[in-house]
């Protein structure tokens, strides 16, 4: 065992190698410790209940602008409603994980909620009848699939109904009642959502300045290195499909544009839990086609 994590540990010290010297790259990678485990990419970090000190929401209000501006961040801007890191843990659904951190945002900064109110993904996940969006090991959902559901059915707050399935890598059946046996409260739905991306840049950033959008990535193998900087696939395969993920913001930094990202990994990965992307790609729909397909929800 000590042979074949000694082998591990070399190969992910290469590859970090290598990147490093890639000329012109935009980032800084690192050998995160989860990964000389040998832990696939979306078990690598252990899901908890996620930890932030009291922030203040901010009240909204709402951008007209015909163009929008040259930055957003939501995460600076209100830290209360949007700075919580969601962590995948043991099971594979990313949809229901980054989705549900993306409607609990937007609800908090469009005033639904007096503070912010983290939604549960485990009542979809156990309580969903899409078979492809109900298996950790196998899910195949994308992030629209999840907002039909907070539109037909619509969820709890994970307050009741917390995140099981990060830890036991199980679906677990549909609660009848919250987990210290309440009554289930009345379910929050989703108006509508907006399609909001189809490679369509200024359609993102318009979309951005009234709240965040949930998007999904193709996950390349150099991903899971990422420590900091402006990511763009330079290295590797395609080895997760896609992950879903939420942009939260939109900037440039030595005259390299990008797009800010909250990822579902938890806050020891990237840049405190996010990720800056290449924005003006050359790809059609935007670096690892993260611009593809994005949604807005109406509130």
């Amino acid at each position: 065992m000590i042979i074949v994590l000694y082998a591990i540990h070399s190969v992910h010290h290469e590859v970090v190698q290598i990147l490093e010297n890639i000329p012109g790259i935009t980032w800084k990678a690192k050998v995160h410790e989860q990964m000389n485990n040998n832990i696939p990419l979306n078990l690598t970090y252990k899901t908890t209940v996620p930890q932030r000190t009291k922030q203040t929401s901010k009240k909204f209000v709402p951008v007209s602008q015909k163009k929008a501006p040259d930055y957003w961040d939501w995460v600076q801007m209100n830290p209360g409603c949007s700075d919580v890191v969601p962590e995948l843990g043991n099971c594979g659904v990313s949809a229901q994980v980054s989705v549900m951190n993306t409607f609990s945002d937007m609800r908090c900064i469009q005033g639904k909620d007096s503070e912010r109110v983290e939604y549960s993904p485990q009542f979809q996940l156990s309580c969903g009848q899409n078979e492809r969006c109900n298996d950790c090991d196998q899910t195949a959902c994308g992030p629209n699939q999840i907002w039909d559901f907070l539109i037909d059915y619509g969820t709890v707050p994970s307050s009741c109904v917390s995140y099981k399935s990060g830890l036991t890598g199980q679906i677990g059946k549909c609660p009848r009642t919250c987990d210290d046996g309440r009554n289930l409260p009345e379910l929050v739905k989703a108006n509508n959502y907006k399609v909001v991306c189809n490679g369509d840049e200024e359609l993102i950033k318009s979309a951005l300045v009234n709240g965040p959008v949930s998007t999904a990535i193709l996950v390349y193998e150099d991903l899971q290195y990422y420590e900091s900087g402006i990511y763009q696939h330079v290295f590797g395969t395609n080895v997760r499909g896609w992950s879903a993920c939420e942009f939260v913001g939109y900037g440039e930094e030595n005259g390299v544009k990008f797009w800010k990202v909250k990822n579902v990994w938890g806050r020891e990965w990237g840049e405190n839990g996010y990720f800056r992307i290449l924005r003006e790609s050359q790809d059609s729909f935007g670096e690892s086609q993260i611009e593809i397909e994005c949604y807005q929800a109406i509130v």
